[in-house]
């Protein structure tokens, strides 16, 4: 709509150039031109200011059993390629962040198929340029004992406590178009005190063209690093893996 009165007035604007005396000269019309380009110059800036970043999330969680048909995928991302930034500790957590290639989402809809049992789920973040937001991946979920930037967390006098698991998402829109996330893990009500333990060593920074998919795994097989403990689920004998696919848009 408001594009549509932009061009209206310019319009008005023109038309009132074209209809003053014939003996003025096209100084004018000139005038009136540049006064349109730059409306039309502003318009464009607000626009661009008032744009928003959507970030589109997938949580795929499989069993244990069935987590071959998905580990494969990881071999079909671009690696560190568009990971600006990562702490040295983050090799030691069994994350990985890359970006995807074009065909795999369609490989990941095949694998999809080839899952006995899987839930797929799918939430979105609206944020301002700059804006933070959590992705949930769970709630009240029993934590095992992890270890983290050289240091064990039992030293909080915790076992197997039950916490809120998320990524916490700061999106920027950057001047080549280019949309620069960063992902930081993040155990909620964890802490002794109640408190957040925001893993803030292991903010990773990834660039990726709106509409590229971000893969978020890991390696949940050893079951004291921060992939096990913020991807993997144990319960009664029960083992699942969740797989995490960020997606931004500009909108």
């Amino acid at each position: 709509m408001s594009k549509l009165l932009i061009t209206i007035l310019c319009s008005c604007l023109l038309f009132a150039g074209c209809i003053t005396s014939q003996t003025s000269t096209g100084s004018h019309h000139e005038r009136v031109s540049r006064d349109i380009a730059e409306i039309l110059a502003k318009a464009e800036q607000d626009a661009s200011i008032g744009e928003n970043i959507r970030v589109t999330v997938n949580l795929l969680t499989t069993s244990v059993t069935d987590s071959f048909a998905v580990g494969g995928l990881m071999q079909r991302v671009y690696g560190d390629v568009t990971v600006t930034s990562r702490s040295e500790a983050f090799a030691q957590s069994g994350l990985q962040i890359s970006v995807a290639g074009e065909d795999f989402s369609a490989q990941l809809d095949i694998a999809k198929q080839k899952l006995k049992s899987s839930q797929d789920s799918e939430l979105f973040l609206v944020l301002a340029d700059g804006a933070t937001g959590s992705i949930n991946i769970g709630k009240e979920i029993t934590v095992p004992r992890f270890y983290y930037f050289n240091r064990w967390y039992s030293g909080i006098n915790y076992e197997f406590r039950k916490a809120g698991r998320s990524l916490q998402v700061t999106a920027r829109k950057l001047p080549s178009g280019l949309i620069e996330m960063e992902l930081t893990p993040v155990f909620s009500r964890f802490l002794s005190d109640g408190g957040d333990l925001e893993m803030t060593e292991l903010t990773t920074t990834v660039t990726a063209r709106p509409g590229q998919v971000v893969v978020i795994g890991g390696d949940t097989s050893s079951g004291e690093n921060v992939a096990n403990a913020l991807l993997g689920y144990r319960k009664e004998g029960e083992m699942k893996e969740t797989l995490i696919t960020v997606t931004p848009h500009i909108r």
